[in-house]
């Protein structure tokens, strides 16, 4: 019998890497596929590519992602998460990766009812249907409770060898990963950050600022204080050092490109990120911004240094009692 191939959509989390162990566990070749997002949880995937023994391939989410999550066929559910819309999105990508290599289907971690939007029946046949890839996307997890698809009809996989686990508790999964002494995942946590309704509300203000939004600049928004200057600029504030690092470093091609700018204090202060107008009145505004939120409360003149391209100059900056604070999420 010819050897199957399938593709694995990694998340990282426990899910996935155990439904990517039943089906190797079958036979089948398998390639780890993870699509990173800039709103989805921090996993450590090739720890858990390693410990399956798989090949892994990443790729990054585009623009084209940032306006489904703007604009989506299947609206959001409680807050910015357009999960249905989103699950399409994936299976495309994956769809084409498949073909590229020769793969026959696809396997995912989803559990029917774990979800509220995106994993119940009608969404599924929903998912599978727009991405064109009804009865090729294999969830072992939950299979039995599901009609059969192509590679379990075809005999390619053992159905009886399937799960039938649904809702929205973990305790088959930990209790399967403990026997089969998986290891290299994230544990379940909190998931997607459009599923967060502090995050969402930062999202909507950056949407309402950046007509076309970049990827660069959606990647900076989990980190520091979001500030909307105007139509079409905004500003991130460190929360503490890791936060200034992390601006720094996300940050560091478009502010050698001059599509951004960084300012980072000579005091205990937060370092910011400018995007959209730069102009001696916004400099002035993000240096305000930056005292205002700084350890320094007494008056005086406060140096920043500000990099956008190959210059790096100081601005000296007096707060003043007028300053009002531009809008802002947390």
């Amino acid at each position: 019998m010819q050897k199957r191939k399938a593709i694995s959509l990694l998340s990282g989390g426990l899910d996935s890497a155990l439904a990517t162990r039943i089906i190797l566990d079958q036979g089948i070749d398998i390639l780890g596929l993870h699509l990173s997002s800039p709103f989805g949880c921090h996993a450590d995937v090739e720890k858990v590519a390693q410990s399956l023994n798989i090949p892994l391939k990443i790729i990054n989410k585009e623009e084209a992602y940032l306006e489904l999550v703007r604009n989506p066929k299947y609206g959001y559910g409680k807050n910015m998460n357009p999960c249905i819309d989103c699950r399409i999105y994936m299976f495309e990508i994956a769809h084409n990766v498949m073909n590229e290599v020769g793969a026959d289907f696809i396997i995912t971690g989803e559990v029917l009812g774990q979800r509220p939007m995106s994993q119940r029946k009608g969404a599924m046949e929903i998912i599978d249907r727009d991405s064109h890839m009804k009865g090729l996307i294999l969830r072992p997890l939950s299979a039995q409770n599901m009609p059969e698809t192509v590679p379990e009809r075809e005999g390619w996989v053992d159905r009886q060898r399937l799960l039938n686990i649904s809702g929205r508790g973990r305790t088959e999964q930990l209790a399967l990963a403990e026997q089969l002494h998986l290891s290299g995942y994230t544990a379940p946590a909190g998931g997607c950050l459009l599923t967060d309704a502090s995050f969402s509300e930062k999202l909507a203000l950056f949407f309402k600022t950046r007509a076309q939004p970049t990827m660069t600049e959606a990647r900076l928004l989990r980190y520091g204080r979001f500030f909307n200057l105007n139509e079409e600029t905004f500003v991130l504030l460190g929360r503490d050092q890791a936060e200034n690092e992390k601006l720094e470093e996300l940050s560091r091609q478009a502010v050698n490109q001059e599509q951004m700018a960084f300012f980072m204090p000579i005091f205990s202060g937060p370092a910011a990120v400018l995007s959209g107008q730069y102009s001696d009145p916004i400099i002035n505004e993000v240096g305000q911004l930056i005292v205002r939120h700084s350890k320094k409360s007494d008056a005086g003149k406060w140096p920043i240094n500000v990099r956008r391209g190959e210059k790096e100059t100081c601005i000296l900056v007096q707060q003043t009692s007028s300053f009002e604070l531009p809008v802002i999420t947390t």
